[in-house]
């Protein structure tokens, strides 16, 4: 995760949308508030990149929130637009379920699906009281959260309050996002020794997709995080052959190493670890 505060957020004002425009994607960047596209979208050939400006995504549908504690102490009025609204005004493919996102400065990654979309209500972060993120970081801050910030709040989606990775669901310094579908980006968590997983491992895999996969990539390299710089074999080796050093590590890192970058996973319970190992194990030693 990469908020280091809880979140407490008011919701106190909700301005009316303005009605949703089709996004054209530019060809190349324009300045470090620009964020990349790629993926499955019209106009942007395979592997590449198209750009919005910030100015794109503040004529979409906006809306502001008052939210406490978000990013410096006290009340802050936030403009955001909402990831659905982002992806409706995209020029997606058919076919296209997920959107991922990617932090140029450190790696860090997070994995957003339709569903989660619709259930969850995550947005954008486009201004700060007022200030774009050319103004950033906002006074009170120690470090710049730009050029884009995704985040979640339970007063706009009450069943956030319950879901037990949001942490990872809120990655600040945002540079690109990706329209994909799950079924090949996230292939490898689902195919040769993870074709067929017990009904614990199922589980541990639902765990890394919503947390591991920001710091770590997949089996195949395929996509996930690399802030870490650990890879996925690395993980599956610990957790098979040191399985006490494996569940004292994700609780609290730095207790075991510390240097570690890791943050600390101190709810995960004794049942989800052995479900997190028996994933990425794959049901082995």
């Amino acid at each position: 995760m990469k908020h280091p505060w809880v979140v407490l957020c008011t919701l106190s004002l909700l301005v009316p949308a303005r009605r949703s425009a089709a996004l054209g994607l530019h060809p190349t960047p324009s300045s470090p508030y620009d964020l990349a596209v790629s993926g499955n979208v019209a106009g942007v050939p395979a592997g590449g990149i198209g750009y919005l400006r910030w100015s794109d995504l503040r004529a979409l549908p906006t809306s502001q929130i008052k939210l406490d504690g978000e990013f410096v102490k006290g009340t802050q009025t936030v403009t955001i637009v909402f990831l659905s609204d982002l992806w409706k005004a995209l020029p997606v493919a058919p076919g296209s379920d997920t959107l991922l996102a990617t932090c140029a400065s450190d790696g860090y990654a997070a994995i957003y699906t339709l569903d989660f979309m619709a259930r969850y209500r995550p947005f954008v972060v486009l201004e700060i009281n007022g200030q774009g993120p050319d103004k950033w970081p906002p006074p009170g801050l120690a470090y710049n959260p730009g050029p884009y910030v995704i985040s979640v709040s339970a007063d706009l989606a009450p069943a956030a309050a319950g879901f037990r990775d949001m942490p990872h669901k809120k990655p600040w310094g945002v540079t690109q996002v990706e329209v994909a579908r799950s079924a090949d980006r996230l292939s490898a968590l689902y195919s040769g020794k993870w074709a067929s997983l017990s009904p614990d491992a199922e589980k541990g895999r639902e765990i890394w997709i919503n947390s591991c996969a920001s710091c770590h990539k997949d089996p195949e390299g395929k996509f996930g995080g690399t802030k870490s710089g650990k890879p996925f074999q690395v993980l599956a080796a610990y957790a098979a052959y040191d399985r006490a050093y494996f569940e004292r590590y994700v609780h609290n890192p730095q207790a075991v190493v510390p240097t570690a970058k890791m943050e600390p996973h101190p709810w995960y319970t004794d049942a989800e670890l052995r479900q997190l190992e028996a994933f990425v194990t794959a049901g082995g030693p």
